[in-house]
């Protein structure tokens, strides 16, 4: 809870034979991250690590081809309940010999209707060049040009309309003649020495020249050839629509599994990547959560012969030399899975050092409630959270909006503000508004626990971790923690009871720890620069006062947000007694205070989670555990 947790190291010793079904043990488990075994093993051991390109390279091939196809035939990609798609080395050759067939089908089918497509647009303007040939009286020989006389042709998009209308050159003609699907249709005449002129133009308006069929026949015969043409085009597609549709009904359950099968095994291959190679089998190293090592272990039992398992802890390893930095972090929080996902944005606690989460959970929804305290706008953010949750890519949002939406209301409560009004029923603590004196101390005196926590927690974790120097004269450490509480309490006297304390006892208030502090850094050497040194107490002092006033905001918002709510209604009741227009104010009012002050409340909860508390002991960023699978 405190910490990310425990984690073994497990070695596995294969024989060649099992390995597949291996494979698909480690799958079906999911929690372990695979690592090379190569500098885990204290006897060096003659092996390489094994070649999985081909295997790799084939199956990202395979998968673009059904992704293709799972497109071209609007299937939903699915995933097996539970987890039980079956991945194994040889999934890609299963794929290929049962579905190479349907999948080229659907290729060469896709591909007929795209090349009968594309041969029908070419056709139709033909049709079309030529209707417009035939309605202004053009003879069709006359297009053939002569030897003195250059004929093109052709198309140009509507992009280039002005530049055709306004071309004006000496022996070229360029005339547009209509319209067709975003295109005009453009007759160019020229003698023959302008025809590099004429051709560099076209060229720049990107003109297509449309070929024409010069038989021995009318041209009444050729368009009439040309419409049966692209109606026979036309038909072969509709046939080959209407056997993409045989297919999908007959394959389409199937085909939607194929995707996720393939990415799925794209990733064992990749993993398979870091299997070490041995004369008789394979050996398989990976971090596994120590929650989860006896699920492994009880499955591996199963195949005593087949499979030699060992394992070591990560502080055995840590011990021996192993850098902290090299153990994966897997925090695994369940109902504060959404405080987690934050915590990441900002980085993941390194191995053996604190799991702010619970903290960041706690202090996060307290400061939320404060900073926008009112029942009705925290269950209007519960009621969103629900609604966005019937969104898949949002669901994940509802936790948030629950632990968040749910302390607006019980603050909402404490302080009797309801959709921004603050007389619906009298305060079980206090009005915010009515005693702004009172919050502004309160937020003052939160931050002060927040910043004593986390100074706490960087010495205890500096104790945990055997850093005693660091504990006591590091910048967050026992020396800056006395220093900050004697400080306070001096203040506090000093303003309580307006008692007038000796230069003396002030000396030794103020300049007694900041003097041990400089002197532990130098003889300690917990920094090695003098600058650090000497600069070290000045830059605890500013860090100290600062992130002190900054917890201010908790009520200067939370004041804000009563404010903005008494604003709605000030301005709604100013209109008088206009048909709806009071009912409206007061809606958009709040749905706006709810979204837009919402979102600004939540970002500076953040700002002070992530600057005022997490830069006290948050210094050392670890490796995320990276699992085989994704479980829930």
């Amino acid at each position: 809870m405190f910490f990310p947790q425990r984690m073994q190291l497990v070695k596995i010793f294969v024989v060649k034979e099992f390995l597949d079904k291996l494979c698909e043990i480690l799958y079906k488990f999911g929690f372990i991250e695979v690592r090379s075994p190569v500098s885990f093993l204290q006897e060096k051991k003659e092996g390489v690590l094994m070649d999985t390109n081909n295997l790799l390279t084939e199956c990202e091939r395979l998968k673009e081809r059904v992704k293709k196809v799972v497109r071209l035939l609007n299937i939903r990609p699915m995933v097996k309940e539970g987890g039980s798609i079956e991945v194994s080395t040889q999934t890609v050759t299963r794929v290929n010999q049962s579905y190479n067939k349907v999948i080229s089908q659907v290729e060469e089918l896709s591909q007929r209707i795209k090349d009968n497509q594309q041969r029908i647009n070419e056709l139709t303007i033909s049709s079309t060049l030529l209707n417009i040939v035939e309605e202004k009286g053009i003879r069709l020989d006359s297009l053939k040009g002569s030897e003195n006389i250059v004929v093109k042709v052709g198309v140009v998009t509507k992009e280039f309309f002005s530049a055709v209308e306004s071309y004006d050159r000496e022996g070229i003609v360029v005339e547009i003649k209509g319209e067709f699907v975003g295109n005009v249709f453009v007759f160019c005449l020229a003698l023959r020495e302008k025809e590099e002129e004429l051709l560099g133009f076209l060229k720049s308006v990107k003109f297509k020249e449309v070929p024409l069929v010069f038989k021995g026949v009318s041209l009444g015969e050729i368009i009439e050839s040309l419409e049966f043409e692209i109606w026979r085009l036309r038909e072969e597609i509709v046939e080959c629509r209407r056997q993409l549709g045989k297919i999908k009904t007959k394959y389409g359950n199937e085909l939607s599994l194929l995707l996720p099968l393939l990415e799925e095994s794209a990733k064992v291959y990749r993993v398979m990547s870091k299997f070490l190679v041995l004369g008789t089998g394979y050996v398989i190293s990976g971090w596994v959560p120590q929650s989860k090592i006896k699920k492994l272990k009880d499955r591996l039992k199963r195949e005593k012969g087949r499979v030699y398992f060992e394992q070591e802890c990560a502080e055995s390893l840590i011990a021996r030399g192993f850098s902290i930095k090299d153990i994966p972090s897997y925090l695994g929080h369940k109902l504060l899975n959404p405080f987690e996902k934050i915590l990441k944005f900002y980085g993941i606690p390194a191995y053996h050092h604190f799991d702010p989460t619970l903290f960041m959970a706690l202090s996060f929804v307290v400061m939320f409630g404060m900073m926008f305290a009112d029942l009705g706008h925290g269950l209007s953010l519960i009621l969103l959270g629900i609604v966005l949750s019937f969104f898949k890519r949002l669901r994940n949002a509802l936790g948030m909006f629950l632990f968040c939406g749910t302390s607006s209301a019980i603050f909402g409560i404490i302080f009797g503000s309801c959709f921004g009004k603050e007389t619906v029923w009298q305060p079980l603590w206090f009005s915010p508004m009515r005693n702004p004196q009172r919050f502004l101390l309160i937020g003052i005196g939160w931050g002060v626990i927040m910043i004593t926590l986390g100074i706490i927690l960087n010495i205890l974790q500096n104790l945990r971790n055997r850093k005693v120097k660091e504990a006591v004269f590091s910048q967050w450490g026992m020396i800056s923690l006395t220093f900050y509480w004697m400080a306070l309490y001096f203040i506090g006297v000093k303003v309580r009871y307006n008692l007038n304390i000796s230069w003396g006892k002030t000396l030794i208030i103020f300049f007694l720890p900041l003097f041990i502090l400089t002197l532990g850094n130098l003889l300690g050497r917990v920094r090695k620069d003098m600058a650090g040194v000497i600069f070290a107490p000045v830059e605890m002092v500013l860090d100290l006062v600062t992130n002190t006033i900054s917890f201010v905001r908790v009520a200067a918002f939370g004041l804000a947000h009563a404010a903005l709510g008494g604003c709605v209604y000030l301005i709604a009741n100013s209109l008088g007694n206009l048909l709806a227009v009071k009912e409206s104010i007061i809606l958009e009012g709040n749905i706006g205070i709810i979204l837009f002050e919402g979102l600004i409340v939540f970002i500076q909860v953040l700002r002070l989670e992530f600057y005022e508390f997490f830069s006290k002991f948050f210094h050392l960023e670890g490796k995320e555990f990276r699992p085989l699978r994704e479980r829930r």
